[in-house]
């Protein structure tokens, strides 16, 4: 792996399909904070990484189990949204068929601290505390209704409208831009205030959330509703009172993950050499955007860098624009420092200035024409002083439908890339490249 090679502490249990089935059968997920689950979309993501989709109605254990089959849950989410027809829910661009009829949206705040540990955790649960009481405050219109602990690393903090006027808009299409108009304001009035809620959540009609009482597969731990009082209390007093698998990782105190370095020579030049270069380093991991075994080609692969009130509007222009340019799908990440989007498709370097423009992504196109890829960071920043920046967190994908018209062909290594970070896309049509990734490990001072 170059200069270093990177150590990461597994969490994650070693799941079984058995395992899956066990925990799926005997334990019924928490439909009651929902008014009317039938009315919400459930999607879910299966122990191969494949996400499923509901073809019939969710509203108890029984028919959950239905809608399941034998594709037994890892990670079950649960729409923020509900709707007349969750089960036929077309795309929010697609023009084609008649734009679905939105009946409520819970306002939802994602406050999540990396790495899993009880520090962290402690961290997210003042966090949440502290925007609890900020709402109380200065939101007055917007109803607290309960927090849930994700399973992971943080909780989603859950409100209703007080004014349902919004509801009563009769054009459904105008109605659902209303309520994103409305949630986009509000959240940029928290963000504002200092609270570190995710961007990408609260204001997208279309988010899932995981749904209460079902397994977070990377923790084993079970995603749980907890009151309001309880939230007030330390984490060290009830941490051990939330459910859990039997194969679920331990809650460590730090969430710690270390690097290990090639061995460095000793002596006294080597000390002075080093006594010499003063201010802190960093280190980091990049991939090549060239699809390796190809003369020319190259994936789109770039970060996309704006404040958090202003990262959510960049990424859906980026994805519209990739809707109507053919290309996809895109694979997401985000951490503290913006959003990484990734399109594994072996692209020709001469269609780059064009599609670049195309989809807004200029800088990078003009490094792919320059030099003939780009180096792009693909991992957290461990800093000497600081320690380890925020780890990537897989935000979905996005832009299938251009991705199903796409004429080009797939590029193998960065496919293997993106289920090695979280994503496993389904391929249909040809393969182009190797699968060996030029990496490096960059450090910076």
């Amino acid at each position: 792996m170059g200069r270093g090679e990177w150590r990461t502490m597994r969490v994650s249990p070693e799941w079984s399909w058995e395992d899956l089935k066990e925990f799926t059968e005997q334990t019924a997920p928490d439909f009651e904070w929902l008014d009317k689950p039938g009315r919400h979309q459930y999607r879910w993501r299966t122990m191969t990484g494949r996400w499923m989709t509901a073809t019939r109605r969710v509203k108890d254990h029984r028919t959950y189990l239905k809608a399941c089959g034998k594709r037994f849950p890892l990670d079950m989410y649960v729409s923020t949204a509900a709707w007349l027809d969750p089960t036929n829910l077309p795309r929010i661009r697609d023009k084609s068929r008649p734009h679905p009829i939105l009946l409520n949206h819970w306002i939802v705040f994602d406050i999540d601290m990396r790495p899993f540990s009880q520090r962290r955790l402690e961290a997210a649960r003042k966090a949440a505390c502290e925007l609890m009481r900020w709402m109380t405050e200065n939101e007055p219109e917007r109803i607290f209704s309960h927090v849930s602990f994700s399973g992971g690393k943080g909780f989603h903090i859950f409100y209703r409208d007080r004014d349902r006027r919004l509801f009563s808009i009769p054009e459904p299409k105008l109605r659902e831009e209303s309520v994103r108009a409305d949630r986009k304001s509000l959240l940029k009035r928290v963000i504002e205030a200092g609270h570190p809620v995710d961007p990408l959540v609260t204001a997208d009609t279309r988010r899932i959330i995981r749904l209460p009482r079902t397994l977070h597969g990377g923790t084993g731990w079970v995603c749980t509703r907890i009151d309001e009082t309880q939230l007030r209390r330390p984490l060290r007093e009830w941490a051990n009172t939330i459910p859990r698998h039997k194969k679920a990782a331990r809650l460590p105190i730090w969430g710690f993950t270390m690097p290990r370095f090639p061995r460095m020579k000793s002596g006294r030049k080597h000390r002075e050499k080093r006594n010499n270069n003063d201010g802190p380093t960093s280190i980091h991991l990049e991939v090549s955007s060239q699809v390796p075994g190809t003369r020319d080609r190259n994936v789109f692969l770039f970060w996309i860098k704006a404040k958090p009130d202003k990262l959510v509007e960049r990424i859906e222009h980026i994805i519209d624009a990739m809707n109507q340019a053919d290309i996809g799908p895109c694979a997401m990440w985000s951490d503290d420092t913006g959003a990484l989007l990734m399109v594994p498709r072996a692209i020709p370097a001469a269609a780059f200035p064009k599609l670049s423009r195309r989809i807004g992504a200029v800088r990078f196109g003009q490094n792919i024409t320059s030099k003939g890829h780009a180096w792009v960071r693909f991992s957290p920043q461990f800093d000497d002083s600081e320690g380890w920046g925020t780890p990537l967190e897989a935000r979905g994908i996005h832009a299938r439908e251009a991705g199903e018209r796409c004429k080009h062909p797939w590029s193998h290594g960065h496919l293997l890339l993106a289920e090695r970070l979280g994503f496993k896309i389904e391929v249909d049509g040809d393969i182009s490249g190797t699968p060996d990734l030029p990496i490096r490990a960059v450090k910076m001072r």
